[in-house]
């Protein structure tokens, strides 16, 4: 069992925790009042990991979220990860957080998903068992991590009551101490391509942002420019690239224009066969008046293929209009293009 101090083996950081859910892969969520999560005792201590934490209430004062360590299960290395004032990010409040999270970044083989049955404790210290926090349905869902989904999270935003766990008549802290556990029953599985197709609607969406500045922008020769690949916090199963043409994209007909678009930047990040849907918008900012220029918002299901992996407009913007000095979007030839995307659901492919 590791003993936590917080000022030797916790740390906290900007990391953030992937959503979740515990019935969908990729978007762990638990849902109290539906019934999906299964709360139990046992007498039996975990069998892959225990972590007891001393002060936990300055932990509380000094993190908003504590990795609890590594250890080894079904050959790969697992972490806890304690909220223990609530998922933020989430906007969890009045409960602690729970989750696991995959610790390293050894890579699952293109041909393989890595699926696993989990159960998370916390000692009751009075009664001498834990309590267990597990998937209700777990029999016909499994988290899932495919290949590049490393760092995700699997677990419980409301963990428990931050008030019922600070009771001491409880018994889950006494004397500022507590014990938390975890057991990662893990199966590998190859897959076929014609395996289960799995739509993960996502809860509580975030819309992110990410700008690209654009330099000597008079310079550009080639037709194409991209930017570097970039991921959401939220959603590390996949990254994103922005992409312009500085006279048109002729394919689509931009003659004359600017053509702007967004796509998938590494097509092998997602399983064959699988979907992001994605509502955006891509805007060119007014360096100098604020009145930036945009294009109305859309959804599009961004896939694994080239047909499918890249969305956007071809005329985006006339050219006469972005060079004229005064819309503010070119100014000391350099332009801003900035995205903005929520990722509405999930559709992945297993097995």
């Amino acid at each position: 069992m590791a003993i936590l101090d917080p000022f030797l083996r916790c740390f906290g950081g900007s990391k953030p925790i992937e959503k979740a859910t515990t019935l969908q892969p990729l978007d762990l969520h638990d849902d109290f009042n539906a019934g999906l999560v299964l709360r139990s005792t046992s007498d039996k201590r975990p069998i892959h990991r225990t972590v007891k934490i001393r002060s936990f209430s300055l932990l509380r004062n000094l993190l908003d979220r504590c990795e609890l360590g590594d250890f080894e299960a079904g050959g790969y290395r697992w972490k806890l990860v304690l909220c223990p004032n609530g998922n933020k990010r989430r906007n969890v409040e009045g409960h602690i957080s729970l989750y696991l999270e995959m610790a390293e970044e050894k890579p699952i083989e293109p041909d393989q998903i890595v699926a696993i049955d989990f159960r998370l404790f916390l000692l009751n210290q009075k009664k001498s068992n834990y309590l267990v926090l597990e998937d209700a349905n777990k029999k016909e869902k499994k988290y899932v991590f495919y290949r590049t989904i490393v760092g995700g999270s699997a677990g419980f935003d409301q963990f428990l009551p931050l008030e019922e766990f600070t009771d001491a008549s409880n018994g889950y802290l006494i004397d500022d101490t507590c014990e938390f556990g975890a057991e990662v029953f893990v199966s590998k599985q190859v897959r076929t391509g014609k395996g289960e197709c799995l739509v993960s609607m996502i809860k509580d969406v975030t819309k992110y942002k990410h700008a690209w500045r654009i330099s000597n922008f008079s310079q550009l020769a080639d037709e194409r420019y991209t930017s570097y690949p970039f991921l959401f916090t939220g959603h590390k199963y996949c990254t994103w690239d922005l992409q312009l043409y500085p006279n048109g994209n002729k394919l689509k007909n931009g003659s004359d224009h600017i053509s702007v678009h967004v796509g998938l930047a590494d097509l092998k990040s997602l399983p064959p066969g699988s979907k992001i849907l994605a509502e955006f918008t891509i805007r060119i900012l007014d360096q100098i008046n604020g009145k930036h220029h945009s294009a109305e918002a859309c959804k599009h299901w961004f896939g694994a293929s080239p047909s499918t992996s890249v969305w956007g407009w071809a005329q985006f913007i006339r050219q006469d209009l972005f060079s004229n000095s005064g819309k503010g979007l070119l100014v000391n030839d350099c332009c801003i293009v900035e995205i903005a995307m929520t990722i509405c659901a999930v559709e992945l492919t297993v097995g």
